[in-house]
C-alpha cells in the first residue's frame, strides 16, 4: 500500500481548518478576551501543516517510479509541481505566524491579517493540489499501477517487455474504475 494517500489528506484538511480558527482567534484577541499567545495554536496548526505537507511531497517523490508506468510522467510532474507551489505558501504562512510573536503589540493584528491572507493562499493551493492528484488517481488510473507492481512481483508476467497495459492484470483487477471513454459509450448505449 501507498504512504503517500495515507498521509496527504492532513495538510489538505489542515489547510481548510486553520483560516477559520485564524479568523476566531483575531477576533477574540482584538476584543481582548484572548491572549495574543492564543495565537500559538495557529502556529502550531501551520508547522503541522508544512511538516505534513512536505512528508507527503516526498513520500509522492518516492512512488514516482511506480506510477510512471502507467501515469505519463506529464500528469505526475504538473501535481508534483502543485505540491510544491502548495509548500511553498505553507511554510510562508508558517514563517509570517511565527513572526507575529515576536512584534511589538501593536503590529501584531496587521502580521496576523497577513498571516490569514498568505493561509487562505496556501488553502487555494491544497485544493489545486488534491483536485490534481484526484486526477490522477480517477482519470490517469495511477491506483492500478499497484495492481501491476503487484503482478509483477507475483511473476505473473511471463517475460520483461510483456505488454503491461491494464489487459495484462487478471480480469477482477484492471481497473479502478471506467475511463472517460468507457463512461461515455455506456451513456450512448443507454441513450439508444
Amino acid at each position: 500500500m501507498p504512504l503517500h494517500p495515507q498521509f496527504v489528506h492532513f495538510p489538505l484538511a489542515l489547510s481548510v481548518i486553520i483560516p477559520l480558527l485564524a479568523v476566531a482567534i483575531m477576533v477574540m484577541i482584538k476584543q481582548k478576551a484572548f491572549s495574543p499567545m492564543v495565537w500559538g495554536l495557529v502556529i502550531g496548526l501551520q508547522v503541522l501543516t508544512t511538516a505534513t505537507g512536505y512528508l507527503s511531497m516526498n513520500l509522492g517523490e518516492s512512488e514516482e517510479d511506480v506510477v510512471e508506468k502507467v501515469v505519463e510522467k506529464k500528469h505526475i510532474s504538473e501535481h508534483e509541481e502543485k505540491a510544491e507551489v502548495f509548500v511553498a505558501f505553507s511554510v510562508a504562512a508558517t514563517v509570517v505566524a511565527i513572526l507575529v510573536l515576536f512584534l511589538k503589540a501593536e503590529l501584531q493584528l496587521y502580521f496576523m491579517m497577513l498571516s490569514f491572507v498568505i493561509m487562505l493562499a496556501q488553502c487555494f493551493t491544497a485544493y489545486r493540489t488534491g483536485e490534481s492528484g484526484g486526477e490522477l488517481v480517477y482519470v490517469h488510473k495511477a491506483a492500478n499501477a499497484y495492481k501491476l507492481d503487484e503482478v509483477e512481483s507475483q511473476g505473473l508476467l511471463p517475460t520483461p517487455g510483456v505488454n503491461t497495459s491494464e489487459s495484462a492484470l487478471p480480469v477482477d483487477d484492471q481497473d479502478y474504475g471506467k475511463s472517460e471513454t468507457e463512461e461515455s459509450e455506456d451513456e450512448e448505449d443507454k441513450d439508444e
